[in-house]
């Protein structure tokens, strides 16, 4: 097996990553996603990306793949002149949304990509065009990508098969991914309990209603708008009534002060020593592992690992995730082996994703040696 290509493409960057065929890095660098904003508008009054600016004598539907290709060529140039490294035989992409394969092409739909550059398909169907498609080349929503990745350490180092593990995104996002899957997992968007109608929150789940996913309570995002709106029912009865005794974490708790963001709510939660602070880590604990037991028993997994900025910085929340599920799942006969929640293994789940979705069988424990983290 030669070198493989991973191309990482998010809402403000598209990673690029060159391994030759035991996941040793040859050659790595990123560039502005073809979606990351400028500061400008465009005559459409819409957000300027940065394709807008820089291919603006293509048309809309082909800028995302011309300028993908663009890029693929100026890093592989790149790779060659600075390492010596062969072009690829192979290569593997992570995108950011729905993600599929038609007429030879691979198309995604995702929140963070405009729908002006998509272009029709037939069948009703549209989507963004990010490149071609042939042998050897094999596309991927981030999520899945990055649990193929984990799924082939775990197949090597536990001899768990793939289809029994699962990944889940903890950071300023929410969401998961299984192994080898061509649908999208939008387990963020399960409800995920009875709220009161002040705690639902907007989502882009559902246009005009705010709803109870699991995204608004678990991700970085989440804790930091269920931390604004819980501040902002200070004195309101209906907060206590709700949650009884709530109203004196709130006003006790040094988030009055300062930013309430993700970090800092996680830190001040982590010693317990903020009652509000701990109240809202709680809830996402609470939701994640009843989310995790959801896709558990849907799918028929034996583990799930938590990556992403959340789970890395704070393994100590992941092991109280952990904790949350052994809870929902004792004694239940569904689950065997018993199932278990726990930090990730992978190191770079994003540039080993969309390296894995190429890598033969026969090179899985080489790779996973690569792959483990620490």
């Amino acid at each position: 097996m030669s070198n493989t290509l991973g191309v990482d493409l998010g809402g403000t960057k598209a990673g690029f990553v060159l391994a030759d065929a035991d996941g040793n890095f040859l050659h790595e660098k990123s560039y502005p996603s073809p979606f990351q904003r400028t500061s400008r508008t465009t005559a459409d009054g819409e957000p300027e990306t940065v394709i807008d600016a820089e291919m603006t004598d293509i048309p809309a539907e082909r800028r995302v793949a011309a300028y993908m290709a663009r890029l693929t060529s100026e890093f592989l140039k790149e790779a060659k002149r600075s390492a010596g490294a062969a072009a690829p035989e192979r290569k593997g992409y992570s995108l950011c949304g729905k993600t599929w394969v038609q007429d030879g092409k691979i198309v995604m739909v995702g929140s963070n990509a405009p729908m002006r550059f998509a272009a029709g398909l037939g069948g009703g169907r549209e989507g963004i065009v990010v490149a071609e498609a042939s042998d050897g080349v094999q596309a991927a929503n981030d999520g899945n990508a990055a649990a193929t990745a984990q799924g082939i350490y775990y197949r090597a180092v536990s001899g768990i098969e793939p289809r029994e593990t699962g990944y889940i995104i903890l950071g300023t996002g929410f969401g998961f991914g299984i192994p080898f899957y061509s649908a999208l997992t939008e387990i963020g968007h399960i409800p995920v309990r009875s709220m009161p109608d002040w705690m639902l929150q907007e989502c882009g789940c559902t246009e005009g209603r705010r709803t109870a996913c699991a995204e608004n309570y678990a991700s970085g995002r989440g804790l930091a708008e269920t931390a604004r709106v819980l501040l902002s029912m200070q004195g309101r009865p209906e907060l206590e009534s709700a949650f009884p005794g709530l109203s004196r974490l709130v006003s006790a708790s040094a988030l009055k002060n300062g930013t309430a963001d993700s970090k800092r709510i996680m830190e001040l939660a982590r010693d317990g020593k903020d009652g509000l602070a701990s109240f809202i880590e709680d809830l996402a604990a609470d939701v994640t592992a009843t989310a995790a037991v959801t896709a558990a028993l849907l799918f028929g997994l034996q583990v799930i690992g938590a990556g992403e900025s959340i789970a890395l910085n704070h393994p100590w929340h992941v092991r109280r995730i952990a904790e949350k599920a052994d809870a929902l799942t004792a004694g239940n006969n569904m689950l065997r082996p018993k199932f278990r929640v726990e930090p990730t293994p992978l190191r770079d789940p994003a540039k080993f994703g969309a390296l894995s979705l190429v890598v033969p069988e026969e090179r899985y424990e080489a790779w996973a040696s690569k792959m483990a983290a620490g």
